[in-house]
């Protein structure tokens, strides 16, 4: 990943546009504009994210009675404190020892499937579950000690900050290296759509950054692709723990 500042963006957007001379878009306009498009850059990586981009992880340790913990709310005494939390990835307990297991998520219909199969820490892994509900983290049978968990997780894209006080632009916007042209030919785009300009040109080569770039991110490791996954074969080799109902 390489991080970009505003003024490397900015600069480019402006060269693209042809606005380098003149003040029709702002600062603060053009920061709009560059974290719109690098968001939908974030959701394009993301929707080939087979190599995982974009990956963060979160611990923290369950209250026993407890189900429900807030993703990011800090009026709440459980709330695990992802302020760029966008999609799940995957949850892992730290079950039987000092082992960490793969969770299953579970159907919103069977939330009370599992709900009395009692102990987190005893084998039988597959009975304990997790599923995202609303802006919560719930898991079934609710957790019967601390336990340590790890979220892994796809973050929000990266944003740039205008000060309107100081008039300055502070963060950065880390992309792969080439994939930030995506970036710039949108911004490029939404400054002359403004103008009303033609942006049939631009329109085109977006076009094909695109489809590059949905062609290249989707094999990160290029020695060792990635296999079909064994969904029975998660937490054991030799299949122990991980029947299925």
């Amino acid at each position: 990943m390489a991080a970009f500042t505003f003024t490397q963006l900015g600069d480019r957007v402006r060269q693209r546009s042809d606005m380098e001379s003149n003040n029709f878009i702002g600062d603060s306009e053009l920061v709009n504009y560059i974290n719109a498009s690098a968001a939908e850059l974030h959701d394009i990586v993301v929707q080939v994210y087979g190599d995982d981009y974009y990956v963060e992880t979160k611990e923290f340790t369950t209250t026993s009675g407890v189900s429900l913990y807030p993703i990011n709310d800090s009026t709440s005494d459980y709330d695990l404190a992802i302020s760029d939390f966008y999609k799940v990835r995957g949850v892992d307990a730290k079950l039987n020892g000092a082992d960490y297991f793969t969770l299953e998520p579970f159907n919103f219909n069977e939330r009370n499937l599992y709900a009395n199969f009692g102990s987190w820490s005893v084998l039988g892994i597959t009975s304990v579950r997790y599923r995202l509900v609303g802006d919560n983290f719930m898991f079934t049978p609710q957790p019967d000690s601390a336990i340590s968990v790890k979220i892994w997780y796809i973050p929000t894209s990266d944003k740039l900050t205008y000060d309107s006080g100081t008039s300055t632009v502070s963060g950065t916007i880390s992309v792969t290296q080439g994939y930030e042209e995506y970036i710039v030919l949108d911004a490029a785009i939404k400054c002359l759509q403004k103008e009303e300009s033609d942006v049939t040109v631009l329109i085109g080569q977006k076009i094909q950054m695109k489809r590059r770039i949905e062609e290249a991110a989707n094999n990160r490791d290029a020695g060792s692709p990635l296999s079909v996954s064994d969904i029975y074969n998660e937490n054991n080799r030799y299949g122990l723990g991980t029947i299925r109902t």
